[in-house]
């Protein structure tokens, strides 16, 4: 797995996880970033609503 970064037509930096060998994969940092947070969320107010 590698860290790849580059610029689009409008020069914004993306940065994008690589990996695999047979079948290669990538993955938008900022695509992982938004679901882990809405992941995070999403558990917390399951948790909120048990401990109700």
């Amino acid at each position: 797995m590698r860290l790849q970064t580059f610029r689009d037509d409008h020069h914004s930096r993306h940065f994008d996880l690589i990996g695999g060998k047979r079948h290669p994969w990538s993955i938008d940092l900022v695509t992982l970033t938004a679901a882990s947070i809405l992941a995070a969320g999403f558990t917390c107010a399951l948790v909120a609503l048990w401990l109700r």
